[in-house]
């Protein structure tokens, strides 16, 4: 007989799947000296027994009503400031809400944590998080004369027992400070020239801070594979940009909340910067280069920062690149700044036919082709036929990349491997978009 490797299943007790394996042990001819299975079966049965009696719902429901009072719904959880902070948790039945402001009583649907003191605690929030009727249970201990329990128990008085010490999970204490919350004086009044002031202690929002991190993954689990690997699917993937994370415990994360333990515990820091102001959109007239005019625009400086800092890590280009995987990363840094590009280009080029034929504009012929390219007069549709546009714009974005990277890094020096390179990948990405026929054969859409 030969005895494979196996798995505990789904749904298969662990004691059942260990007497099965001490099973599967005993049918073997030469069994190994150094076990007693008579001695472990044993020991497994008293295991078993122990078990069932710490767990027998009477002895079980009475553990858990006398430690309620270790456990506590709230929307608001103090540690999760710090998980040492014992200040009590508190719940938020404030209905006041405002269309520009998010907040807990805004939520359409608040999904309230709970905290313990100790992980020891967390199955009797599990018991009263479970539902009977469409209702927790612990809302069903507010009433002290519910008779939920009846069929654990012969003894009403045990019963009113457990009630009482159920009830204790949804009173959450009176608010206190803590030394180690968030504290802000806020000045209130002044009184014989001394300000008064009121104390602040900023309380994180513990279901405002579950709703943004369900918000935020509603997705797939695969879809994050699938965009990676740029495969198609037919899925919307969201993308918050400039998101950042908390890390609340180091291990233990359910030691601060709940749901604190289900975010992987970690709290998502979502970007609160003001909306960026659109002007009416203006063709580049005074400038010689419509690069100059991307300068200023944010995934533009992101990106040319990160291609700096990355080359001057490196004595030569060749060294930075030599390796696929580098050079894939400043592929991917060039490819961005193609994308803003052409973002600029399309916005231009949507402006009425004709913008460039003013009196004083300084932007160079070639680039006057490709943003005015619906112009139709005819000194205008010679220098198309007659100019080689797409090399001097190939050649002006490869010179302005140089530039900023100087400006970005003051310890970048351009040479002339970069520029080829610059050359090379702008040049791909460019011509696809614009090649010269679409410029020359069609009005409207390029």
């Amino acid at each position: 007989m030969t005895l494979e490797k196996t798995k505990k299943i789904d749904g298969e007790k662990e004691t059942a799947f260990i007497l099965e394996q001490i099973a599967l042990l005993q049918g073997i001819n030469e069994k190994p000296q150094s076990i007693n299975f008579l001695d472990l079966a044993a020991d497994i049965n008293t295991k078993q027994q122990e078990f069932a009696s710490k767990y027998a719902p009477e002895k079980w429901i009475t553990w858990a009503a006398e430690n309620a009072k270790n456990v506590t719904f709230a929307t608001h959880v103090t540690k999760l400031t710090h998980s040492i902070i014992d200040s009590p948790s508190f719940f938020d039945v404030s209905k006041t809400t405002k269309n520009s402001h998010l907040s807990t009583s805004s939520l359409a649907n608040v999904i309230i944590d709970g905290a313990v003191k100790g992980m020891q605690y967390s199955p009797v929030y599990q018991f009263l998080e479970l539902e009977f009727n469409n209702k927790k249970l612990v809302s069903e201990f507010v009433h002290l004369d519910t008779v939920l329990l009846r069929n654990f128990t012969e003894k009403h008085e045990q019963m009113l027992a457990w009630n009482q010490g159920f009830s204790a999970a949804s009173i959450t204490g009176k608010p206190a400070a803590h030394f180690l919350l968030k504290q802000t004086y806020f000045p209130i009044s002044k009184d014989e020239s001394r300000f008064k002031y009121h104390l602040l202690c900023n309380v994180v929002s513990s279901s405002k801070a579950q709703a943004l991190h369900e918000f935020s993954r509603r997705g797939s689990k695969d879809i994050f594979k699938i965009k990676t690997s740029n495969k198609y699917s037919n899925e919307i993937y969201f993308s918050f940009p400039n998101r950042a994370s908390i890390s609340i415990t180091a291990s233990n994360h359910g030691n601060a909340s709940q749901l604190n333990n289900k975010r992987g515990g970690r709290l998502g820091l979502f970007s609160c910067q003001p909306p960026v102001w659109h002007s009416q959109i203006k063709p580049p007239i005074y400038t010689g280069s419509f690069f100059y005019e991307l300068s200023r625009n944010y995934a533009v400086k992101e990106n040319v920062q990160y291609l700096s800092d990355f080359l001057i890590r490196f004595d030569s280009l060749q060294l930075s690149i030599k390796d696929p995987k580098r050079m894939r990363w400043v592929e991917e840094w060039i490819e961005n700044l193609v994308d803003e590009v052409l973002v600029y280009v399309k916005s231009i080029q949507a402006l009425p036919a004709g913008w460039s034929l003013v009196d004083g504009i300084k932007l160079k012929p070639e680039h006057q082709i490709l943003l005015d390219c619906h112009r139709q007069d005819d000194a205008f549709l010679a220098s198309k036929n007659s100019l080689n546009w797409q090399g001097v714009i190939v050649q002006d974005f490869a010179d302005w990349l140089n530039n900023r990277l100087v400006k970005a890094g003051e310890k970048f020096t351009p040479q002339e491997a970069h520029t080829k390179l610059w050359k090379k990948l702008f040049n791909a990405n460019f011509r696809e978009e614009f090649p010269a026929k679409s410029l020359n054969q069609q009005k409207g859409v390029i």
